[in-house]
């Protein structure tokens, strides 16, 4: 089977490409190389790959590298495998693949595939999780940070954010029935983690056909700062203002335009439509 590596080098702020020197040398498999040069490539080339007859294609890179690909290969039988090295890597936690590189590598070398749910929206497809209000915003504001990095870059961001913005009011229509609430955020989750090991939707399965439907209700900037640690190991979702719906089609609209975010990318504001295309990528797994 015709197998190519898409490698974006600068994923992981800029350790993919060491990641890749150090697993280059195990695959044992015919097979070619691309690096990307810039964002958004990766979808490009994938499209390319699928025209060369490319059966298999392997994203090297972070949740976005993955979702490039995966936007380049929709709709064809192209198996996707994953090699994580990127900062957060949200997306192989739902699907059990390891962590660890080498170990990723041998996933791929068994080749056992399954299909998966996508979702699609106006200007693509996601594998994970889209986002609306808070989420984004906070996400905008630590794109913006030039100083800090990591975890201080986070907490500074959601400060930043915390002080720009607050809840809003909202429409949610799902499935074609609307509801009305004051929100913070809409997460619309095919997998379970965001954010860099965030499990903002504990009970999501991404092959079940449907969307989980995350709300977070009108709370305090202090209940918020509380609310927040809880998310990493999903015990925010006993909180009184966090609400969960299912669904398969899903329409957000806020106030006043919000931010929106998909696989951890701004694309626009609201309102936002997005739906969930059962089974529609085959992973490796």
């Amino acid at each position: 089977m015709k197998t190519l590596f898409i490698v974006n080098p600068v994923a992981g702020r800029n350790n993919c490409y060491r990641i890749w020197n150090d697993i280059k040398a195990h695959i044992d498999f015919p097979h070619e190389v691309i690096l990307t040069k810039g964002p958004g490539e990766a979808k490009y080339l994938a499209e390319s790959a699928v025209k060369q007859g490319f059966k298999r294609m392997v994203a090297v890179g972070g949740d976005g590298t993955v979702s490039e690909v995966v936007n380049g290969i929709v709709g064809t039988d192209v198996e996707l495998g994953i090699i994580p090295a990127g900062s957060g890597n949200d997306f192989i936690k739902a699907l059990n693949i390891p962590q660890r590189p080498l170990d990723a590598l041998a996933v791929i070398k068994k080749g056992n595939s399954q299909s998966v749910d996508l979702g699609k929206h106006d200007k693509g497809y996601f594998i994970n999780v889209a986002g609306a209000g808070f989420d984004a915003e906070t996400l905008d504001t630590n794109r913006n940070l030039k100083i800090l990095r990591g975890s201080p870059a986070y907490v500074a961001s959601v400060i930043l954010t915390l002080l720009r913005h607050g809840p809003e009011k909202a429409k949610i229509t799902i499935d074609g029935k609307r509801y009305e609430r004051k929100l913070w955020l809409v997460a619309v989750a095919n997998g379970q983690y965001f954010g860099g090991g965030m499990k903002i939707s504990p009970d999501s399965a991404i092959d079940d056909g449907l969307f989980d439907i995350c709300l977070l209700g009108d709370i305090s900037r202090l209940e918020i700062i509380k609310f927040l640690p809880r998310v990493f190991s999903g015990s925010h979702k006993e909180h009184k203002a966090f609400e969960v719906m299912r669904g398969k089609e899903v329409k957000i609209e806020f106030e006043t335009p919000r931010l929106v975010q998909t696989d951890g990318e701004i694309i626009g504001y609201t309102p936002a439509r997005f739906s969930v295309l059962p089974k529609a990528l085959k992973v490796i797994r």
